[in-house]
């Protein structure tokens, strides 16, 4: 009876652990753009704005991606309503040399904006796609992978 009790209430902490544990998202991510009044036409930002949690900061895209930090990278689905400009471009990243990775590094504390200009060609305008990045912490040096993925209609339907 005794080893019953024992073996049950083993179990019961090797599933108590289990569902404590959690995924960490460090970076929590907003999609929107820039103008309110689109026309064809126009010129516009698609803003890809983060929150990222306090001892943690995430990589930018503007440093050499053979460093080793993964950079953020979006993916964009082909659509005939809008024309891509240039490259996603990050708003005040911070920049220092590494000495882990020995090089400069961009990246962002507490908060990320990166913006990625685009040309109305009809609409309505369908913008959609993913994107992969990575927050590593201050503190621990854990770094966590993420992605996410964007999905913008204008005029919302």
């Amino acid at each position: 009876m005794n080893r019953k009790i024992t073996l049950a209430a083993l179990l019961l902490m090797m599933l108590s652990s289990i569902s404590f544990g959690q995924i960490l998202t460090p970076s929590k991510w907003k999609v929107e753009l820039s103008k309110q009044d689109i026309k064809v036409g126009d010129k516009i930002d698609i803003v890809f704005k983060a929150t990222i949690d306090k001892t943690w900061h995430l990589y930018s895209n503007d440093f050499d991606p053979d460093l080793g930090p993964i950079l953020i990278e979006f993916d964009f689905e082909e659509d005939a309503s809008y024309e891509r400009i240039g490259k996603v471009k990050p708003v005040n990243a911070k920049k220092h040399f590494d000495e882990i990775w020995d090089g400069e590094v961009s990246y962002f504390e507490n908060t990320a904006e990166m913006r990625q200009q685009i040309k109305v060609k009809s609409l309505p305008l369908k913008v959609e796609g993913t994107f992969d990045f990575q927050t590593c912490s201050d503190v621990s040096g854990q770094c966590v992978m993420g992605d996410d993925e964007f999905d913008i209609t204008y005029p919302a339907k």
